[in-house]
């Protein structure tokens, strides 16, 4: 059993032809695209008043701007000769593109209009320095993009802060260093966050007495990025009445458990050749009458070499920002969609696409130009996580939602 939720399989054909024409036809350069224009009707011209009328209500903008940059790379491909993985490399953008195009359609069958505009990245910092200074990036009322840290970092530097527009940080879990734009908007919850959503879970669910806490830290560098929060955040909102043993590895690590008290053990590597003995370590404990839950990296969700039989046997915990319920009607009305319109199943970048495009496109038609001020005040129940945003004078927004994911039958599900 691999750990991952149940998923769909696709649908057969062959996507990379797909994916080619996609490149061809939408993707060749920058593009400018309307969808679902609005068509002008007949205005008919009120009769003089002798008395003065009211002022007249603002004209709403008829058309929102959109700016999506995405890393399609089409310098690296060559249309002639592509094979599968070249196209390959474009996966992620164009599954998020698909999502997000699929979203502004939904809204402008309710009589919605977009301009959206389209934007390869290339990957490349030279590209993205001459699209931060663009008129026809900036320009927009809303940019989506880019999706990497280090493009993220050279367009913050060439773009000047504009407190009326958004630059929305869709898919990556961290911010590059030096990075602080108070317009700035970031999607995906970082490894703070995750350290805080465990912590919150122990510290509100279990009695300091009744409990072992174990951290097992291997200290290496993004082992220790996950451990620390979890460590400050266990002991600040207990007030330091829980007690972390902390054990580089899983050697002798029976000595550091209780038979009495529910063992915690939280694990913060993902790297393979550690964690795999050390599970099958855990799992043959518990066997031998120790209780005991473990709490593991966000990472593992996409290790697919774990054995999700004996992490539901130790009760596992994950913290996660990404997860699809496949049984729910509004994901498989999706899924059908997707289907309909693109011949195969949504990825997880045509989730986050979709409800990236529907939660801001709907913000913009509500509010128009002043969405920025009502982020805060508009959430979102979307089909793979739900937006809840708070804002940092310095670091910008931040969405506050996060899951927590156990095995239930040996798939993944919300912890009630």
């Amino acid at each position: 059993m691999t750990l991952v939720p149940s998923r769909l399989l696709p649908l057969s054909g062959n996507r990379s032809v797909l994916i080619l024409c996609l490149l061809v036809v939408a993707f060749i350069s920058a593009c400018s695209r309307k969808v679902a224009p609005v068509k002008p009707g007949n205005v008919k011209v009120p009769p003089v008043q002798e008395k003065p009328e009211k002022e007249p209500a603002v004209e709403k903008k008829l058309d929102h701007s959109i700016g999506l940059l995405l890393p399609f790379e089409l310098n690296t491909i060559n249309l002639k000769n592509a094979k599968a993985k070249d196209i390959g490399k474009a996966d992620l953008a164009i599954d998020f593109y698909q999502g997000f195009k699929l979203a502004l359609d939904s809204l402008s069958k309710n009589g919605h209009n977009y301009k959206l505009q389209v934007f390869d990245t290339q990957d490349q910092e030279t590209r993205v320095v001459n699209l931060a200074r663009a008129a026809s990036v900036i320009d927009n009322d809303l940019i989506i993009g880019p999706v990497f840290p280090n493009a993220l970092s050279t367009f913050s530097e060439f773009t000047d802060p504009d407190p009326s527009k958004i630059i929305v940080y869709p898919l990556a879990a961290s911010l590059p260093a030096k990075v602080e734009n108070p317009n700035l908007l970031m999607l995906n919850n970082t490894i703070d966050q995750h350290g805080w959503k465990i912590a919150d879970y122990i510290t509100r669910t279990y009695h300091p007495d009744q409990v072992n806490i174990v951290l097992v830290n291997t200290k290496k560098t993004d082992d220790e990025k996950f451990s620390a929060p979890v460590r400050k955040y266990i002991s600040g909102l207990s007030k330091g009445k829980f007690q972390i043993t902390e054990r580089p590895n899983a050697i002798g690590l029976q000595s550091y458990l209780n038979v009495s008290k529910n063992n915690l053990v939280i694990i913060s590597s993902s790297d393979r050749v550690f964690l795999t003995p050390t599970i099958d370590k855990l799992y043959q404990l518990s066997r031998d009458n120790y209780r005991i839950e473990v709490f593991g990296h966000p990472n593992w969700l996409k290790a697919t070499f774990l054995d999700g039989a004996k992490l539901q046997a130790l009760k596992t915990k994950l913290s996660s920002s990404y997860f699809v319920d496949y049984k729910s009607p509004k994901v498989k009305h999706f899924i059908a969609r997707y289907r309909d319109e693109y011949g195969f199943d949504p990825s997880e970048f045509a989730f986050k696409g979709f409800d990236t495009g529907y939660y801001f496109g709907r913000l913009l038609e509500k509010y128009g130009n002043n969405y920025a001020r009502h982020l805060t005040e508009e959430n979102y129940k979307g089909l793979h996580n739900d937006f809840r945003f708070s804002k940092d004078s310095k670091a910008g927004y931040s969405n506050d939602n996060l899951m927590l994911l156990t095995f239930r039958g040996l798939e993944l599900q919300p912890v009630k």
